[in-house]
């Protein structure tokens, strides 16, 4: 191949002119090697680069395909912690809610027991009841309110000192703050429990003590007129023949029958020393040992005994001691006065003496129907 050398005529197409090349046959050769060669490798590198590419595609098309899964896996989970920051702040918010709430309860039962300590003092002093030493102590503020606030916190502060605590001490705090608000409404309960039998006693004593009047009719002589045998023991309540009377309180009879000077009476016995007389009665309605009530009928009004007219004549004593039956008198009777000219019917006035100074006791003595 190529043992011979060659030319290359190169002319014009009018011919005009021929232009003449010589190709040595060496250098065809040469030229026909390289051309092999650079042919050869090509055809190397292009089958190379084929084969790599046929084993990167095969290493990258799962890789991808993997990345792709992934990427998509990602982005899930993004949405799930996205999704759970978001009921986290929401949870957080809500247990701060909570928890702002709780401290505010806390807060308002606390300042609940304080206002039922105060209510319950102010019974007891009401009723009558001796304070303790620290009832009293409470009550001018010199004892240290529930918890670590003090009597001087209020609410919003009780509520913020509660609130800026870190969890633990708060539950700590909030465990102790119950303890000591559970303990306080027990002790309220007994105080409470206590109050009630105290009060339920002073019912019973009251009830037991007349407050009222016996029988409807009009004061015609009062207590501690002077009378021809003695100063008058009593209250005379003039009213018509058989009127009755009832009991003014709560007692037991211990006597009801005839007597000398008082005629048909009644007495009974209201317990702690108090005790009431009815006499010049036409009836008696009860016997000795029965137990009356505010309000049923004893007996009914007369003039048996030294008696010029129907009327009663009512007394009570403490300790046997007489007492103006007039303090223990809640409704209102007539005054029947004698001022030397006319005949006065008045109401009872709330100070009963004053109206007793229109009297001139030597000069105008209480008289009428029904004085003894």
């Amino acid at each position: 191949m190529f043992r011979r050398d060659y030319s290359v005529l190169i002319t014009a197409h009018s011919g005009e002119k021929v232009y003449s090349f010589h190709i040595n046959r060496w250098a065809l050769r040469a030229a026909a090697v390289l051309f092999l060669a650079v042919a050869a490798g090509s055809i190397a590198v292009i089958y190379t680069t084929v084969v790599n590419y046929r084993v990167l595609n095969e290493a990258v098309v799962p890789a991808y395909a993997s990345n792709i899964i992934l990427a998509e896996e990602n982005m899930r989970l993004y949405e799930e912690i996205e999704t759970r920051d978001n009921a986290i702040g929401s949870l957080e918010f809500r247990v701060e809610k909570e928890r702002e709430e709780y401290a505010q309860a806390l807060a308002r039962l606390h300042a609940s027991i304080k206002r039922l300590n105060k209510f319950y003092t102010d019974l007891k002093i009401m009723a009558g009841f001796r304070l303790s030493a620290d009832e009293a102590k409470r009550l001018s503020g010199d004892v240290e309110d529930l918890g670590s606030g003090g009597p001087s916190m209020d609410r919003y502060e009780y509520v913020q000192s509660m609130l800026i605590q870190q969890d633990e001490e708060f539950i700590r705090e909030s465990i102790n703050r119950e303890s000591l608000l559970a303990k306080e409404c027990s002790r309220c309960e007994k105080e409470f429990l206590v109050l009630k039998a105290m009060l339920e006693k002073k019912k019973s004593l009251l009830a037991d003590m007349p407050d009222m009047s016996p029988v409807k009719g009009i004061i015609t002589s009062y207590f501690g007129a002077r009378r021809a045998n003695g100063v008058h023991n009593g209250l005379d309540i003039g009213a018509p023949l058989g009127t009755p009377i009832v009991a003014p309180a709560d007692a037991v009879v211990i006597k009801a029958g005839p007597s000398p000077l008082y005629g048909n009476v009644v007495f009974l016995d209201h317990g702690e020393g108090v005790t009431s007389r009815y006499a010049h009665l036409s009836d008696v309605n009860c016997s000795v040992g029965d137990r009356v009530v505010r309000g049923d009928v004893i007996a009914f009004t007369g003039a048996t005994g030294w008696a010029t007219g129907s009327h009663l004549h009512y007394e009570i004593r403490i300790n046997g001691v007489p007492v103006d039956p007039i303090n223990y008198l809640n409704d209102k009777l007539q005054v029947h006065i004698v001022d030397g000219s006319k005949r006065i019917n008045v109401d009872i006035p709330e100070d009963f003496e004053e109206t007793l100074e229109l009297v001139d006791a030597e000069d105008a003595p209480i008289g009428g129907p029904g004085e003894e």
